[in-house]
């Protein structure tokens, strides 16, 4: 994998076997999964006897799992509600910080929310919520986490993603039990939460680490162990076990996807994972060097907001007009990473000082071959991974803050400190370094954490190529890749998918997955451009332009889900290119531009016409 994607893409011929490039999915799916209904007499009552129910604990995950009883807490029932706006007019509270602007109705269920005990001492228990409908389709859909998890998510709304318009129905809301769990710790139960320290109060997301049975929940079993609770309560509370059972998740959630689908294949028949965080002790490697980049030697390698933008422009003007439209966003994703690395090397400092966002120091140079080059690890670790791949250019001013931030002055446990940033110091001391008094900037060698990166990468890693036992089950692997990502680098996701091809052929796996790349997205697949900030003449604040394609923002909102079902339940493969839209943030939800995501190899090219119409563009290598 240390050749680049696009070498690997062109000589080795990865294009979907039996699939045409088109720029439309052909008519709407049959939606929904075509089983019996159930329908729960006296709901109410019902649900209010489950209260107490207690699970075995070898009914939950494997007998090479630390295992105990677990027990429903709360039964709470709740009557059938209709969507409606939110009262001021801002998106939805979601997971994935979805466009919507309309809370999603829900029909009358059963919420059940508990505990599957600890069994080692200083250990916090796995904490579940499972929602039971009514009106159950029989079908069950589980719901992964984010980030370090550390909350109970709420599986009764949007999937975990930013690529809802608002007028998409929810699992529960199409009779779906659904299922999710806080990972096996809660951040508020830290000890360091209430701390008055704002180190310490930052050590509390990351803390749990240091408890081996917390840690493995983590990072494998509370998924499994959640998965089959959902299970026995479905038994329980409608008399059989969910006939089918899909998962969906964003980042840390997509991670626990493709963990059910290689390590328990036979537990999920349908799986939408996007920018899936897969190789793990790579991706954070990358965060703790990129934050010794920046913050070594007092912060030499840090950006102001005019270096972002400097940046965001540079990449631009390289390599924006490649896939055929200048529309400030690199749709050639691949392709432009060698034009825009040298446009910045062209771009460094003749002397320093020099006016912030007029060239790039040497540091910042260093900082950004950092982020968007492959980093060698400098060993091989149990997944097989001896190198992680750069991130991939464009629209940074829109994200790249989150990464690197646009304040040197900034320190961890700082208000304003940059998220990975915050990551890859909390990783370096809890997970890596298990020393809270770390300090990771001047301190960390990749090469004395060896030994416990191998541990990690054991646990953490989804690397595992192999998938033929999901294959053999019947699975269904939709994988979004959203370039832009700051989090975890899409070219992840690429080098994953091609291991699978090398590994099973592609022929067999265009029967059972697909990888999407979504371009000028982000880590939420939101866009890249904001239309609220854009000038009268449609240009960036940094100074680029937009089409009439992205003036409204890049095109990202796709029914993934119902894609996903028609997969599993009717057969009906998804093709080349997925149509997404750009929206109007209110009912009707009108459409304003529209664009086709491609599978990965294609690319959306421009061939000509309204930028704003999907039918302008054609998905080709």
């Amino acid at each position: 994998m240390k050749s680049s994607l696009r070498a690997c893409v062109i000589a080795g011929g990865l294009l979907l076997a039996g699939v045409t490039p088109t720029t439309a999915l052909a008519g709407p799916p049959d939606h929904g999964p075509p089983e019996r209904p159930v329908s729960v007499s006296a709901p109410e009552s019902a649900c209010s006897a489950m209260a107490g129910t207690v699970i075995r604990a070898n009914k939950i995950g494997t007998p090479q799992m630390l295992r105990a009883d677990a027990t429903v807490t709360s039964a709470e029932y709740f009557a059938a509600t209709e969507a409606e706006l939110t009262p001021d007019g801002a998106p939805v509270d979601n997971a994935g910080g979805s466009t919507a602007v309309v809370t999603p109705a829900k029909p009358a269920f059963c919420q059940l929310v508990g505990t599957i005990a600890a069994v080692t001492e200083g250990a916090q228990p796995i904490g579940f919520q499972v929602n039971l409908p009514t009106e159950w389709n029989g079908s069950s859909t589980q719901f992964g986490g984010g980030g370090f998890n550390g909350r109970l998510v709420d599986s009764t709304g949007y999937l975990p993603i930013d690529t809802n318009a608002g007028d998409f129905a929810t699992p529960l809301q199409q009779g779906y039990m659904t299922v999710s769990t806080d990972a096996g710790h809660l951040i508020t139960e830290s000890p360091y939460y209430d701390s008055t320290d704002p180190v310490e109060r930052a050590h509390s997301t990351f803390d749990f680490a240091l408890n081996d049975e917390m840690f493995r929940n983590f990072a494998t079993d509370a998924y499994k162990k959640a998965h089959d609770l959902g299970e026995q309560i479905a038994k329980a509370y409608y008399g059989h076990k969910p006939r089918t059972q899909l998962w969906v998740g964003g980042s840390e959630g997509g991670r626990e996807g493709l963990l059910m689908a290689q390590r328990f294949p036979r537990d999920i028949d349908g799986i939408f994972v996007r920018n899936p965080v897969i190789g793990w002790t790579g991706l954070f490697a990358n965060f703790i060097e990129t934050l010794q980049a920046v913050e070594r030697d007092g912060a030499a390698g840090g950006f102001t907001a005019a270096d972002i933008d400097l940046l965001g422009r540079t990449s631009a003007q390289a390599c924006d007009a490649q896939d055929g439209i200048a529309d400030a966003v690199l749709s050639d994703y691949l392709g432009c990473q060698e034009p825009v690395l040298q446009a910045v090397r062209d771009l460094q400092c003749e002397q320093v000082p020099a006016e912030p966002g007029t060239c790039f120091t040497a540091d910042q140079i260093e900082v950004i071959e950092t982020v968007y080059t492959p980093l060698e690890l400098g060993f091989t670790l149990p997944s097989g991974m001896d190198t992680y791949p750069g991130f991939l250019f464009g629209g940074e001013p829109w994200s790249l803050h989150t990464k690197i931030g646009n304040d040197p002055s900034t320190s961890y446990g700082d208000e304003g400190y940059p998220n990975y940033a915050l990551y890859g110091t909390g990783a370096g001391k809890f997970v890596f370094g298990q020393d809270a008094d770390l300090d990771v900037v001047d301190d960390f060698d990749r090469l004395e954490y060896q030994d416990r990166m191998a541990e990690v990468s054991a646990m953490m890693d989804t690397l595992d190529p192999d998938l033929s036992a999901f294959h053999r089950h019947g699975g269904k692997l939709i994988v979004l890749e959203c370039s832009n990502d700051y989090a975890q680098s899409a070219a992840m996701g690429m080098q994953y998918y091609e291991s699978v091809v090398d590994t099973m052929g592609q022929e067999t796996v265009d029967e059972f997955m697909r990888l999407y790349v979504s371009p000028g997205t982000d880590h939420g697949c939101a866009g890249s451009i904001d239309p609220a900030v854009l000038t009268e003449d449609g240009m960036t604040p940094y100074g680029v332009d937009t089409s009439s394609g992205t003036a409204n923002g890049v095109p990202r909102n796709v029914d993934w889900f119902d894609i996903l079902e028609d997969w599993v339940f009717h057969g009906d493969a998804p093709g080349a290119a997925v149509i997404a839209t750009s929206n109007s943030a209110a009912p009707p939800f009108e459409v304003l531009a529209a664009k086709p995501i491609c599978a990965y190899p294609l690319i959306p090219r421009y061939t000509g016409g309204d930028a704003a119409r999907a039918t302008s563009y054609t998905c080709q290598v």
